[in-house]
């Protein structure tokens, strides 16, 4: 992590991330974007939360780590995955009309 953490906070990141890998690996694997619909359209939510708090602890945060690129790297991909799910959720919904 690109601030200092302790062993609580890196186990509770670890939970977050690995639960959201088997959440995408099961949209993966159903094929199926409206069981997922939720899931894909609180991404920018997510996004958007992370930044506030990135933005309020900015003087915490070591930006020229590598950690950092790669945090700042996961949020722009957050905000991408959440537009091309809405934009792939509204041409599947779309195409059933």
């Amino acid at each position: 992590m690109p601030w200092r953490t302790g062993r609580l906070d890196a186990q509770a990141l670890g939970v977050w991330a690995l639960a959201l890998g088997v959440g995408v690996l099961g949209a993966l694997a159903e094929d199926d974007l409206t069981r997922s619909r939720p899931a894909l359209l609180a991404l920018p939510g997510t996004a958007v939360a992370l930044t506030v708090i990135l933005a309020a602890r900015a003087g915490e945060v070591e930006w020229s780590s590598g950690p950092a690129l790669s945090l700042v790297c996961m949020v722009a991909g957050l905000l991408l995955a959440g537009a091309s799910a809405r934009a792939l959720l509204s041409g599947s919904s779309a195409l059933r009309s």
